[in-house]
């Protein structure tokens, strides 16, 4: 009988120092070799002492989109609504805390400040990496207002300089390399390419097809272009109206086979198709007269017709909504 009191207040004792370990974080994490919880180096930073590195976030603070993400993050933190740690590197040297993710967040608890919030300490998380690892994390974050094309743009063309290949930041920003030299197009393009760009007159994909096929003069081409587009009721210029018009596969394979007529006609003349290919220059056969078969011809001109027809309706049909 003493042996089953004995294991049943044993038990009793594991059962309560169990329900006291599972019973709170701190003890949880406490006991971290049973349970498998950590605690996470969190810091309580006053926001006057978090500083934004100069050149380093690539937003842009008059942009309105990102104007109203730090009003929302104010209006968060007058709230006492939870928001995301930052994540801060602290200089060695010097001991000034650095803000690496989370500069709108500071920005809004700032402005929740002036307007009378008692916030004495922003939540802060260490961050551990190296000057590239920084970039990737401003590319790579979940929280907030997603960077827009120029300020990718931008962060690609840093990690270029730092020595990454594009198929090296592809991989770690899990995109194409082909995305990443395109975007390095735009970030090294001319500023009126950028302002076009940020103003949203153009999109980027439209501004990088311009600036490969232009170069230098890429943004007196989409400027002109805009105004053609602007001219006609539109607002922004969408890549149809820059990129030249192909049909589609079904009447490119009418062309070919209405053409071919046209060649088996002329391998028929000797004279013709040897003139025809013994030069590539169009002036050595001005003026030559060769013969062709009026019902082929006729063939090709329908479905000529056809594709100019659709190319017309292509280039007046209106450009949906985006």
């Amino acid at each position: 009988m003493g042996g089953i009191v004995f294991v049943a207040v044993f038990l009793g004792i594991i059962m309560t120092t169990t329900e006291k370990v599972l019973g709170s974080f701190k003890a949880q994490a406490a006991n971290s070799a049973e349970t498998g919880v950590k605690k996470t180096d969190l810091y309580r930073i006053p926001p006057q002492k978090l500083q934004e590195e100069p050149g380093f976030n690539a937003r842009e603070y008059d942009d309105p989109d990102v104007q109203a993400q730090i009003e929302a993050f104010a209006q968060a933190y007058s709230d006492g609504t939870y928001v995301p740690p930052l994540i801060v590197r602290i200089d060695s040297v010097t001991g000034d805390f650095f803000i690496v993710d989370g500069h709108q967040r500071r920005r809004g608890a700032m402005l929740a400040i002036e307007r009378g919030a008692p916030i004495e300490h922003l939540d802060c998380l260490p961050f551990r990496g190296n000057d590239m690892d920084r970039v990737l994390l401003m590319l790579t974050s979940a929280e907030g207002l997603k960077l827009k094309p120029l300020g990718v743009a931008d962060s690609y063309l840093r990690l270029n300089r730092m020595g990454k290949t594009s198929a090296e930041i592809a991989k770690r920003v899990n995109r194409t390399a082909s995305h990443i030299d395109a975007m390095l197009v735009l970030a090294t393009a001319n500023s009126d390419v950028h302002a076009l760009v940020r103003r949203g007159d153009v999109a980027a994909t439209t501004a990088i097809d311009a600036v490969r096929t232009h170069g230098e003069k890429a943004g007196a081409f989409l400027a002109g272009k805009l105004q053609e587009v602007q001219a006609k009721g539109k607002k922004t210029l969408k890549p149809s109206a820059i990129k030249q018009w192909v049909p589609p596969r079904k009447m490119v394979v009418s062309l070919y086979e209405s053409i071919e007529p046209i060649f088996k006609s002329l391998e028929a003349q000797e004279e013709a198709m040897a003139l025809l290919t013994e030069t590539d220059d169009p002036s050595q056969v001005e003026g030559m007269k060769v013969w062709v078969d009026a019902a082929a011809l006729k063939n090709l001109y329908r479905v000529f017709q056809d594709a100019e027809a659709l190319k017309q309706k292509h280039s007046t049909e209106p450009t949906p909504a985006s």
